[in-house]
């Protein structure tokens, strides 16, 4: 089959190799449509600490059942959508509910959908694989993994409609996270960023936008949540003076490991305010994004930026490491 290989950071390599062979409770998926993440291009630019090189590379997908192990939960012909990895749902972070944490999580997970075919891992399969109903595209069901993300971040925060919210980073996420805010009632979302293109986006997604400068010179103080997605050190400090008294910070964005960034103790303490770090996802998250996948009215269609054959990968991670498109669909 062919497959998109990650050699080494910043570099691709589009090849053919074995189709593999499903064990027992596992699932062979004949993708249909891989969408790119944020995650993804990270490792290409610097590698990341999840994602083995050399390696396959993508892990949102939606496609058929080519092939099953015994006892697998799925039949050969039926339309699935999933994320990648699941809970073991019986370490202490799993039975106090919060698996998003799970000892064992990322021990077995699924990489490599820039591919014609996946492998899904029995657990995976049994607990975040899932029927894609006749009327779900397969490019909207291969957003499932990071609408799971947002929606574990969501419950963690907890907005509410009389809010004003702030998203930094009109990436695939940010702009997820603005458009999901919109569909659940939010009646103030602004999104801030220097990308034009992004920003007319996340108008199209009915949110208020700012440039970067502006939002440093004029919204000090200004709203009751900053939810911040742009991974970078400078932004996660900055986000701070841009909520109220009371108010919460939720730091989406990852950085690099070994990070480190300085907050003025007096704005945290004395103004109360709640630092949150939302991390992955657990099976709540998973199936609150599938519902709202489910329902036309959650609007993501702008964030997909054309299709793509696997041996344009490379060309692909390029247009996205210089901010051109937000998520581009491999169709293998």
């Amino acid at each position: 089959m062919e497959a998109v290989i990650l050699e080494a950071p910043g570099q691709l390599a589009h090849r053919r190799v074995p189709i593999p062979v499903p064990q027992a409770g596992e699932v062979l998926v004949r993708v249909q449509a891989a969408t790119t993440c944020g995650t993804d291009l990270k490792a290409y630019l610097r590698g990341h600490p999840q994602i083995p090189m050399p390696g396959g590379l993508g892990h949102e997908y939606s496609g058929v059942v080519a092939a099953v192990g015994p006892h697998a939960p799925f039949t050969v012909g039926e339309e699935v959508m999933g994320v990648h990895s699941a809970p073991c749902q019986t370490c202490a972070w799993c039975l106090r509910d919060q698996e998003n944490l799970c000892e064992s999580i990322m021990s077995t997970k699924v990489l490599g959908a820039y591919a014609e075919y996946l492998l899904i891992p029995e657990h995976v399969a049994r607990l975040n694989l899932f029927p894609k109903p006749p009327g779900l595209s397969f490019e909207r069901a291969a957003l499932l993994e990071p609408l799971a993300c947002v929606a574990q971040g969501i419950e963690l925060a907890a907005p509410t409609s009389n809010q004003s919210i702030l998203v930094i980073g009109p990436g695939a996420i940010g702009l997820m996270f603005a458009s999901v805010l919109h569909f659940l009632g939010i009646a103030e979302v602004t999104v801030a960023g220097r990308n034009p293109a992004r920003l007319e986006i996340a108008k199209r997604l009915s949110a208020r936008t700012v440039e970067l400068p502006e939002l440093c010179e004029s919204y000090q103080g200004a709203f009751d949540m900053v939810i911040e997605c742009t991974g970078r050190e400078e932004i996660w400090e900055k986000s701070l003076d841009f909520v109220t008294r009371g108010g919460k910070v939720v730091l989406f964005g990852g950085c690099p490991a070994g990070s480190t960034v300085t907050f003025d103790t007096r704005r945290v303490h004395y103004d109360q305010i709640t630092l949150i770090s939302p991390f992955h996802f657990g099976t709540r998250a998973v199936r609150k994004a599938r519902e709202w996948l489910l329902d036309e009215r959650l609007v993501l269609d702008p964030l997909l930026s054309g299709e793509r054959r696997l041996d344009e990968a490379a060309q692909v991670f390029d247009d996205l490491r210089e901010g051109r498109g937000i998520k581009y669909v491999f169709k293998p």
